[in-house]
């Protein structure tokens, strides 16, 4: 096993006054330990980082054995769903499964603490995040979405053009519920929604507020952790003319279909954000070898399992154990 460590200007919770992109949506999963109480350890993990969550359970979803359901109370006293949390089950291979919807998202107050925790479980996945940035005022809008689409800008490298729809009000001289510009597909891991969330919320109003959203999943792509805290550089590698909202350097997330072989410094990058801190205690308590016969193990990674790569990791094997007595 292994263990892996609302204008632009405007500051919500969770975020720094320097980052304005924000999580919006959360889903990940992790092997927790065989006798561990799943439902106490992730109450316990979202009560420290902000949100005042309690759980109800009942069956498991998505072929899950076990699962509950996580709610806020409002300021009316009643309740509402901002999570499910899945666990167990032979199928899952002991797995479990937490989904943050987006109204939970906003309510953590401490990304880092989450990210570290994650970092710590076994075999750490993120499955799905969206992050969102908030044009309260319309600074940029679904119009400025459809611009950029017709001038290529989300055209795949190969060319292609990329799929869209859009739902809503677009027949409409004066949208009254709100017009969206989805780009993209879920089902290829990562898709731009654009939407007019005024509109959505207090239908007819006029209110200008869009929210343009990036949906990421592990499709082909391995998300890191740390897209939790350094929202705003993920959120323009995805699409280089989101850098019209956010003035940053865009991070883009290597796919491995289209960028062939990781190279070492990405494997050692990201072994070093979740395994960093676990092997610098080890290192103070065994000798650098046996550290080594302790957290190797033969075989390559079927993630990364690429000419080049698990060449290279075999002739490093083999030179080794020549060295080993």
């Amino acid at each position: 096993m292994t263990r892996r460590q609302p204008s632009p200007s405007a500051v919500t919770l969770g975020e720094t006054p320097k980052q304005r992109a924000k999580v919006d949506w959360l889903t990940a999963t992790w092997k927790p330990e065989p006798d561990e109480h799943v439902v106490a350890t992730v109450l316990d993990l979202l009560r420290g980082c902000g949100l005042a969550v309690e759980a109800e359970g009942g069956r498991g979803h998505f072929g899950f054995e076990f699962g509950a359901r996580l709610f806020m109370r409002l300021d009316d006293g009643s309740r509402s769903q901002v999570a499910l949390l899945d666990w167990g089950g032979d199928r899952m291979r002991g797995r479990a499964r937490l989904d943050l919807s987006g109204s939970a998202c906003a309510k953590v107050s401490d990304w880092q603490s989450v990210q570290d925790w994650l970092g710590s479980q076994w075999e750490t996945t993120i499955t799905r995040v969206d992050l969102a940035v908030d044009c309260l005022n319309g600074e940029f809008t679904v119009e400025d979405a459809r611009d950029w689409m017709h001038a290529g800008e989300f055209t795949a490298g190969e060319g292609r053009p990329p799929r869209h729809s859009t739902p809503g009000d677009w027949l409409s001289d004066q949208p009254f519920y709100g017009r969206t510009l989805e780009i993209g597909r879920r089902e290829n891991g990562k898709m731009l929604r654009a939407y007019e969330k005024g509109l959505q919320l207090a239908p007819g109003s006029g209110d200008k507020w869009t929210r343009f959203e990036v949906e990421i999943r592990n499709k082909d792509r391995d998300v890191p952790l740390d897209v939790l805290t350094r929202c705003d550089v993920y959120f323009v590698g995805a699409y280089e003319c989101l850098q019209r909202l956010l003035p940053v350097a865009g991070e883009r997330i290597a796919t491995h279909q289209k960028e062939g072989d990781l190279s070492l410094d990405t494997m050692v990058h990201h072994a070093s954000v979740g395994y960093g801190k676990l092997v610098h205690v080890m290192r103070g308590h065994v000798p650098a070898e046996t550290l080594l016969d302790l957290i190797s193990r033969p075989g390559v990674p079927r993630r990364l399992e690429k000419a080049t790569l698990a060449g290279f990791i075999a002739a490093s094997s083999v030179a080794l154990q020549e060295k080993r007595p």
